[in-house]
């Protein structure tokens, strides 16, 4: 297919001439088909086949899909979290904070507040491998690298050396 143009440009054809000569000899090859088996074309070289139906150029409809509308926050008054007191400045902090259980009663009008939760921890330098770490005193804490749980059930996060538990 290619040939009469290449044989051209070799000969040194220059110009319209040479052009349109190779265009007509394009023209009288037959139209490319394929072989019975269609493993093969019919017939070399060939042309290609014209198009059965001018297909005008037509634009692509713009489709413009809007951002999905973000949920709007939780009620606070279906959530659980911890009753949070005041509690004197010199009081020491209590040991377990009292969570509202699921299912459980809810606090009556003059009974006794649940106990504030106790503040975060001092960092403290850790040694930690692929289950936990371990602080200066001997003292596990289990969890993957990064947020860990002590034994009294604490969470505490890590980051290189140093702990502090919440």
């Amino acid at each position: 297919m290619k040939l009469p143009i290449l044989l051209a440009l070799a000969a040194g054809l220059h110009g319209p001439a040479a052009g349109a000569e190779s265009l007509e000899e394009y023209r009288r090859l037959p139209e490319c088909r394929l072989s019975p088996d269609g493993k093969r074309l019919l017939v070399e070289p060939c042309r290609t086949a014209p198009a059965r139906k001018d297909m005008p150029r037509r634009p692509v409809p713009q489709v413009v899909t809007p951002t999905p509308r973000i949920a709007p926050a939780p009620d606070p008054a279906l959530t659980w979290a911890p009753v949070l007191t005041r509690r004197e400045p010199g009081a020491a902090p209590s040991a377990v904070a009292q969570l509202p259980r699921a299912g459980g009663p809810a606090l009556r009008p003059g009974t006794p507040a649940a106990t504030p939760l106790p503040g975060p921890s001092a960092p403290i330098p850790v040694t930690c491998d692929a289950g936990g770490c371990r602080d200066p005193s001997g003292i596990y804490y289990h969890g993957a690298p990064g947020q860990v749980t002590s034994p009294t059930g604490r969470v505490c996060s890590h980051n290189g050396v140093w702990m502090t538990c919440y």
